[in-house]
């Protein structure tokens, strides 16, 4: 037993002479103010994210250096001025004066962490910390200083040197610090690192694992170090027996310390070794999940869920294998005997690989830098789940936000098929479930899409012809019960919600077919584009804009209208879908492309085919109107947070979205979802694109000159004139909310249930390439499910798969950065706007002079022909020089205006950095002045004033 009255006295004894002199404040000061520099990295503005993401990468480097500073003289000084005789000869055990050194500078080391809240305290201001993980991280910070706190002491009761146990101690701490980093990619090797078992706190988590790995150090060499001060009662002759002794006892606690910790992290059940600090409870199973597996109980049904995954993973997979193991053994204790969890390890090659294809499971194909070689393996990480029901397949889990959903929902429809919702796709000029060849379905635009849709969804593709067959005959809507209805039989049942992608590109019948189907109350997503980018996105210059509302179809006469075109008819409304469009009260202006101010990603580079060139291609139109960002920001509240579709929604991507609203004589519910707020704009479809010309040289064989003709540029693929994107096009801000998406319904005999998006490639395989470009994770498939789920009444996984950690952004840089892009876009619109006035003083030059010409009656009509052409031919290349001029005039006030953004942005930062850095060690070094004033004040208090200098 501890005499804590033995153990507290050494322990003030030490405290008091660490913070005897400035030397201990100066240890705090220089650690607070490294943890701060570390926090507050450029990178950290470079991520926008109010975390310690920074600070918690490095943080174990920075104990490398810091743990041994505190506890090199905790021994080493005792020794070296012989005050350990004294210390020894006390009444007191070994284990008292241990402990109570050991808590002095465990109590040293929490001071010093304690100083360090000054960067949270940073980040409260800069941004919206989440406190809970903001919590857990500097646990798991505090708990791996106690333990390298024991290794340090253990190096310092070695020598008589403070210098020597200063490096020994680096070099024994270097042991589990650098087992991270060098065994990078090595999880066998990499759990015993620091680095590895810090993690989980920097996540928000306080695993029993984690804590039962640091506690296990700090006790094993709390031991070593006991046997080192308890040499002094061996006896010559029994120096060797002794030392064989205590190596066996410390080797056989080391394997038990082991073995805890291996069964801690592997035979402990997921439900109770670990705590869930995070806002939004990430790492807690959701309701959803917990009524799926109590359903299973009381249906007595039995499931089997099988887990196939690599023994060995890249490290960029650790923690989705780790999450889906610690989901399914809590999916196993909570189902009991109903829920059957098989882990399968899978080898390359091996039996058990061969069962995972067979089954579905198929390995993704990785390259990995592992002990600094590039290492090439095969990842399983799937999922089978079966039941008397059916089998559900999850090739490959490689997100680990999204597994609880994607096993839950899975488990759902093996436990009931009921919930299984039937998604109707309808045949349009976009071909959103892909072109049928020769009677067979190909890969489209959407591939990916459709097979995340698969999982969850049983699709169904449909001609509009079809749609005719799922509206009620005369006198059957006012029928009222399902015996009724059932009797009639006149109606098939309709798929539980239909998705049109491009509606406006539907011929006449076919879209009188949509709204008789959306007027018999058929839940219906539509989704409408003014410019669909994926197309141009492929070969901006041969292919350019396809299959836009404003373009007529791809005609018969082009090779590639079979798989481009879904009619040979005209577009309904010429492409306008205006009586789509006044059927559920909606105005779409099908030829504008809506645009925001906000770019949260000011260093994002996207992706794009490698045949197009290296550098953004111009007729891709402006970055910033190409790729339109939506989150919330500031005021701005892009998603309506009470409507269950868009209330968990964190960030969007689209590209040339549009936008719609309300019509003023609608008596519909418009509830808009997604919105640009308004710091926005629109640029109509003439300014937006334009048709590139192509010169030829005629040569005349009569008169043998030479002669130039211009014509418009043709597609390759319609065999129309051109339209490419254009790369200044004229923009303005107008101060009116951009509605990108809205939830329309009626009631009564008008019982409309529509969710309209204003883009469709927001979830093509342009979204995907740019998403993993962009390296975080965008809600735009969630939208899409989310519209999916809720208009088919089914609203239990719509919170679960929205469950995401909410963006902690820096909010208070971004509104300063958000006036700059503003007062940017403002100079931009006016220098564009003196441009076009400078063009239009040209053009009223050329209707004077012609004018003046024809109001000549001294000239004849001939010469006044002549003298038109040739004031014409002059003007023009007047107008043409001066148009060059503007332009170049014009991209080089651009490009000003956007460097003079970025050095504005780049001052703010760094301004924001080094406030950061040089306000963390006030506090320190404010307590440190106070106390060494204190301490001399009461010095001097005992002098005589005729004794004092």
């Amino acid at each position: 037993m501890f005499r804590w009255h033995v153990v507290s006295a050494v322990f003030g004894r030490n405290v008091k002479q660490y913070f005897s002199g400035p030397l201990g404040y100066l240890f705090i000061v220089v650690f607070v103010t490294i943890c701060a520099a570390m926090a507050f990295s450029p990178q950290f503005f470079a991520d926008n994210q109010a975390t310690l993401d920074q600070l918690s990468l490095y943080f174990p480097l920075l104990l490398l250096f810091f743990i041994p500073a505190i506890t090199m003289s905790v021994w080493a000084d005792e020794k070296r001025q012989g005050t350990d005789s004294i210390l020894f000869t006390l009444p007191a055990s070994d284990l008292d004066i241990l402990m109570g050194k050991y808590l002095s500078v465990a109590a040293v080391y929490t001071i010093a962490l304690l100083f360090s809240l000054t960067q949270v305290v940073v980040l409260e201001i800069l941004g919206n910390p989440d406190v809970g993980v903001i919590v857990s991280t500097y646990i798991g910070y505090w708990l791996a200083g106690l333990a390298l706190l024991s290794v340090g002491m253990f190096a310092s009761s070695l020598t008589g040197s403070a210098t020597v146990a200063f490096v020994l101690g680096s070099l024994f701490c270097a042991v589990p610090v650098l087992v991270g980093y060098y065994f990078n990619g090595w999880v066998g090797i990499e759990r015993f690192g620091f680095s590895w078992n810090l993690r989980d706190f920097t996540l928000g988590l306080i695993p029993l694992s984690n804590i039962v790995y640091f506690i296990s150090l700090t006790v094993l060499m709390l031991y070593l170090n006991l046997i080192v001060i308890s040499k002094r009662h061996w006896s010559r002759g029994q120096q060797v027996s002794l030392a064989g002794q205590y190596f066996v006892r410390a080797a056989s606690l080391g394997i038990a310390l082991i073995s805890i910790a291996f069964l801690s992290n592997n035979a402990v059940s997921s439900v109770w070794s670990r705590v869930d600090l995070t806002a939004e409870r990430l790492f807690t199973l959701d309701q959803a999940t917990m009524d799926t597996l109590e359903q299973a109980k009381s249906d007595d049904r039995r499931v089997t869920v099988q887990a196939f995954i690599s023994k060995d993973v890249p490290r960029k997979y650790v923690n989705v294998k780790k999450q889906l193991e610690g989901l399914l053994r809590q999916y196993s204790e909570y189902g009991g005997n109903n829920v059957d969890v098989r882990f399968v390890d899978v080898q390359p090659n091996s039996d058990a690989a061969l069962e995972a294809q067979q089954l579905g499971v198929e390995p993704e194909d990785d390259r990995s830098e592992i002990g600094g070689k590039t290492v090439e393996q095969q990842v399983y990480l799937g999922a089978t789940v079966s039941s008397s029901l059916g089998d559900v397949t999850l090739p490959f889990i490689n997100d680990d936000a999204s597994i609880e959903y994607e096993l839950s929902r899975s488990l759902a429809s093996t436990v009931d098929k009921s919930k299984q919702i039937t998604l109707g796709i309808l045949d349009t000029d976009a071909h959103f479930g892909g072109p049928v060849i020769e009677g067979r379905r190909i890969p489209w635009s959407y591939a990916r899409t459709l097979e995340e849709l698969e999982k969850q969804f049983k699709l169904k593709r449909l001609g509009a012809d079809e749609l005719g067959s799922y509206v009620p005959a005369e006198g059957e809507a006012e029928l009222q019960t399902e015996e009724e209805k059932s009797a009639k039989k006149s109606t098939k049942k309709a798929p539980d919600v239909l998705l049109v992608a491009d509606p406006s590109s539907l011929d006449e019948p076919s879209m009188a077919n949509l709204i008789s189907y959306i007027e018999a109350g058929h839940p219906t997503i539509l989704l409408t584009d003014p410019l669909p980018f994926f197309w141009t996105f492929q070969n901006p210059v041969s292919i350019g804009v396809l299959n836009a509302p404003q373009q007529p179809r791809v005609g018969s006469r082009s090779p590639y209208s079979q798989i481009l075109a879904s009619s040979q008819m005209p577009k309904s409304d010429g492409g306008s879908a205006s009586k789509l469009m006044r059927a559920i009260g909606v105005k779409w202006n099908s030829g504008a492309a809506a645009w925001g101010v906000d770019d949260p990603h000011p260093g994002f580079k996207p992706t794009w085919p490698e045949y197009i060139g290296s550098r953004w291609p111009e007729y891709y139109g402006p970055q910033d109107k190409a790729f339109v960002f939506i989150r919330n920001r500031g005021e701005n509240n892009a998603f309506d947070a009470s409507h269950p579709i868009s209330s968990g929604l964190k960030e969007l991507l689209m590209f040339y979205p549009g936008s719609i609203s309300k019509s003023a004589d609608s008596e519909f519910d418009f509830v808009p979802l997604v919105s640009l707020g308004t710091q926005s704009g629109s640029t109509p479809w003439d300014r937006l694109t334009k048709t590139p010309v192509q010169t030829s040289q005629l040569l005349d064989p009569r008169t043998g000159r030479i002669t130039k003709e211009t014509q418009p540029a043709t597609s390759q693929i319609t065999m129309d004139p051109l339209k490419v994107l254009e790369p200044f096009p004229s923009t303005r801000l107008d101060d009116e909310e951009k509605v990108i998406a809205a939830r329309v319904t009626g009631e009564g005999k008008s019982k409309i249930d529509v969710v309209v998006i204003a883009d469709m490639d927001f979830v093509s395989d342009l979204y995907y390439s740019q998403q993993e470009a962009l390296g975080e994770k965008l809600d735009n498939l969630s939208l899409l499910q989310n519209s999916i789920d809720i208009l088919a009444g089914n609203e239990d996984f719509v919170a679960l798969r929205n469950r995401r950690a909410t963006p902690r952004t820096l909010e208070k840089l971004e509104s300063v950065i958000e006036e700059f892009r503003s007062e940017r876009a403002q100079k931009q619109e006016s220098a564009e706007k003196e441009m076009l006035s400078e063009l239009e003083k040209e053009q009223k030059k050329l209707d004077d002079a012609n004018k003046e010409i024809q109001q000549d009656a001294n000239i004849g009509f001939f010469e006044k022909l002549q003298r038109t052409s040739q004031e014409a031919s002059d003007s023009q290349r007047r107008f043409d020089l001066k148009t060059k001029r503007l332009d170049r005039d014009l991209k080089q006030t651009i490009a000003e205006l956007d460097t003079r953004e970025s050095q504005q942005i780049s001052r703010l930062e760094n301004k924001a950095r080094y406030l950061s850095i040089l306000s963390a060690p006030l506090p320190a070094l404010f307590l440190g002045i106070m106390v060494l004033w204190f301490r001399k004040v009461n010095e001097e208090k005992g002098i005589s004033a005729n004794r004092r200098v």
